[in-house]
């Protein structure tokens, strides 16, 4: 490879490796040169509503209003997104990786002694890997786009699987509940989204707090109402109809799928960038 190529050679790249072996590359290689700051903030705020579907993933990120989701906005996305920066570039069998899931399940003991029973279950953990392994996917496909390929299927769920392995819940490893391939993370995805989730204040303030925090960090004052819409347009129904949010006007809608098309398609066809703007970029990851 060489320093200076367009996006154009990743597609074959990925195309040409063993996603059976490769597949840190290939998640790598279909991220972390596609994704910037913006839209891993993007994917932060569209997650989070879906991370916290059931009442009780509210009330564990809330707090009682006093979680860093809520009263510390910027440092909780920042501090998200770069535990999925080392993930994404370095991948499962890295130490830094390892070192970084550690600290997240430390943090989460933390919490479940104070908050017992809310990370006894299983399905939330394999639902929220499932999510950011396949949801990209069910993205692009929901705005036009291709979505992944053969490929880049088989390598996510292989990504992710091995993530999995150094989760644990308060009941324990969670991998065993892992689905068998990517088809069968789909489906975990819509036999999750599918449940009738309880409506939870908690939630509900919790998805205001991102909204806000994606609006005021990417759009000037007088724009906010920019943001919130196209996250609005962009999020899917089941997060829509748990938490009570608005679908904007079917224009609003539209403009944003097209508006988010456009963008993807300029990066992966059009731009071009150096290898090493992808290593300052988890240059700060922990």
């Amino acid at each position: 490879m060489t320093e200076q190529r367009g996006y154009k050679w990743i597609a074959g790249e990925i195309e040409q490796l063993d996603p059976e072996v490769d597949y840190e590359e290939i998640w790598k290689l279909s991220t972390c040169y596609y994704v910037n700051d913006f839209m891993m903030n993007f994917l932060y705020t569209t997650g989070f509503p879906h991370f916290i579907l059931p009442p009780r993933g509210g009330e564990t990120v809330g707090r009682g209003g006093s979680g860093k989701i809520l009263q510390l906005r910027d440092r909780r996305e920042a501090d998200t997104v770069n535990h999925f920066w080392t993930w994404f570039e370095m991948g499962p069998s890295h130490t830094d990786t390892q070192r970084s899931l550690a600290q997240i399940n430390r943090i989460h003991a933390g919490i479940w002694k104070k908050m017992p029973g809310n990370f006894s279950h299983i399905d939330d953990f394999v639902y929220t890997m499932c999510w950011i392994g396949a949801d990209l996917h069910r993205l692009r496909r929901r705005i036009g786009l291709p979505g992944f390929t053969r490929n880049q299927q088989i390598a996510s769920h292989r990504f992710w699987y091995e993530i999995s392995k150094m989760f644990v819940s308060e009941v324990g490893p969670v991998d065993h509940e892992f689905p068998a391939n990517f088809d069968g993370m789909l489906e975990y995805l819509a036999r999750y989204e599918a449940v009738d989730w309880e409506y939870s204040p908690e939630g509900g303030q919790t998805c205001e707090a991102l909204l806000q925090q994606f609006s005021r960090r990417w759009f000037p004052k007088g724009f906010h109402w920019a943001g919130r819409a196209m996250i609005l347009s962009l999020l899917d129904e089941p997060a829509r109809r748990v938490h009570r949010l608005p679908r904007p006007h079917p224009l609003v809608v539209r403009l944003n799928e097209w508006g988010m098309r456009l963008m993807l398609l300029t990066k992966e066809e059009v731009l071009p960038i150096r290898r090493s703007v992808l290593l300052n970029a988890t240059a700060s990851a922990p």
